[in-house]
């Protein structure tokens, strides 16, 4: 039979019951910094804002008395500590687990995503960290699939060893494949 000739092609249903339960999924913590990192994150956004409202409180020149001026530094204040709660409570829900065939990360408090990404379609493997990722020692995981321009799958919040670890792995994993399939088209 040669490359071009029909094969029979089949189909069969999978019942729900067979289905794999994502729920016996043991998902790894992010590192304990992450928190930490979380909260600085938020209030540098949060020190400026706050930083302005008092400036503009405390010049003559404004027309505004200053309890509007103070209403309005806390009508900026309760979004951003809003913001830092649902992150501080996200950071503890967060978490990710590799598997012998995927790599799955879970994420979200209202909204709640789990997402697997197959180690086969994995193309490209990245590690990044700013500056306060750096000074918490933390990094992100980026993990590419073919014809994408952004990060199919970024696990945020891990330690920086355990990052480079899992990159290391996984393009371990592309190389093999990658061989695997060179060797299969040369028989």
């Amino acid at each position: 039979m040669n490359q071009y000739e029909e094969t029979e092609f089949s189909n069969p249903s999978v019942v729900p019951e067979d289905l794999p339960d994502y729920g016996d999924v043991e998902f790894e913590s992010l590192a304990p910094s992450f928190r930490r990192y979380t909260l600085v994150s938020t209030l540098t956004f949060a020190i400026p804002v706050v930083v302005a409202a008092l400036v503009v409180w405390a010049l003559p020149f404004i027309p505004l008395p200053g309890w509007k001026i103070l209403l309005i530094a806390i009508g900026l204040l309760i979004p951003l500590l809003l913001v830092g709660i649902y992150r501080w409570v996200d950071a503890g829900y967060r978490g990710w687990a590799l598997r012998q065939h995927d790599i799955i990360a879970r994420s979200g408090v209202l909204w709640r995503s789990i997402t697997a990404l197959p180690v086969a379609r994995i193309q490209h493997v990245e590690t990044t960290h700013g500056p306060l990722e750096r000074a918490h020692r933390l990094a992100r995981l980026k993990l590419y699939t073919a014809g994408g321009l952004t990060a199919d799958l970024v696990v945020i919040g891990l330690g920086r060893d355990a990052a480079d670890q899992l990159r290391e792995y996984l393009v371990e994993q592309i190389r093999k494949r990658d061989a695997e399939a060179s060797q299969t088209s040369d028989d």
